[in-house]
């Protein structure tokens, strides 16, 4: 599993977003987080699909969250942009030739559980807590 530029930024965006607890334009947030507002607005598009933000238009318009930042997961984020969350291919995808006697694959699929379990009880506000670690 490759953390990529779309998780590490947006998680970035959601983290100033949940410390701010107000909404914040991507001219502002850009600079605060040192990513392109353009950028950030194309992240923003699978993140309100998702429900984990909310724009608001208008002059004073920008992004804040879309539910306490409690309720929103690391899982939720890689889901948001249908990022696979496995280690191996031969965990999710069960055409490997040798299936049957691969006797690391447990190990594997053991790490992967455990990753996602992680993933899915991390939320945004444990990050901001710093109680991640």
């Amino acid at each position: 599993m490759k953390v990529n530029t779309k998780i590490r930024y947006s998680l970035r965006m959601i983290v100033r977003l949940a410390k701010a607890g107000k909404v914040m334009n991507t001219s502002k947030l850009g600079e605060e987080i040192k990513v392109s507002p353009k950028y950030l607005r194309k992240l923003a598009g699978p993140l309100e699909k998702a429900a984990i933000l909310q724009s608001t238009q208008g002059i004073h318009g920008g992004y804040t969250l879309a539910r306490p930042a409690s309720e929103i997961s690391m899982k939720m984020l890689w889901d948001a942009y249908g990022e696979a969350s496995t280690l191996r291919e031969c965990v999710s995808n069960h055409q490997c030739g040798m299936l049957k006697e691969c006797l690391a694959r447990p190990f594997w699929e053991r790490l992967e559980n455990m990753l996602l379990n992680e993933l899915s009880h991390i939320s945004i506000q444990d990050i901001v807590d710093r109680k991640c670690s």
